[in-house]
């Protein structure tokens, strides 16, 4: 296998908010892979995800509505997701669906923290916020 296309830096935000960046191009393999750290993440009870595709070269189509499947999937369990991107990121994710994910899409990781933090403190996971700081997945 070659060298990677895709880095998962993570970090635990104030109230236990996974921030996951997406830093690469962004294929259906890199969905796969982001959507299986989703699954994990629900598993444990974890339920605030903000994914920032601000540092991604690419964003695919098909990747896009992988995410949003995954999503879908997360919020369905009782799961906030938040999307940060840029323009043409956004672009990508808005026709893959997106916006029908409640927490939808926004312009920087503090608007997203902002939305992610009006739910009831009760529906976030209760992660230390400094536990796993400036760690990847790849």
């Amino acid at each position: 296998m070659g060298q990677a296309r895709v880095r998962f830096p993570v970090r635990w935000e104030d109230g236990g908010v996974l921030v996951v960046q997406v830093v690469g191009r962004f294929d259906a393999d890199a969905a796969s892979e982001l959507g299986a750290l989703m699954r994990r993440l629900d598993a444990t009870g974890q339920s605030g995800l903000v994914v920032d595709f601000q540092d991604t070269e690419h964003c695919g189509a098909d990747a896009a509505r992988q995410l949003v499947e995954a999503g879908l999937d997360m919020v369905a369990a009782c799961g906030a997701l938040a999307i940060v991107a840029d323009t043409a990121e956004k672009t990508v994710l808005r026709a893959a669906g997106a916006d029908r994910l409640p927490l939808g899409v926004h312009d920087d990781v503090a608007a997203a923290l902002e939305k992610i933090s009006g739910r009831s403190p009760d529906t976030l996971g209760d992660r230390d916020a400094d536990a796993g700081s400036g760690t990847a997945l790849r």
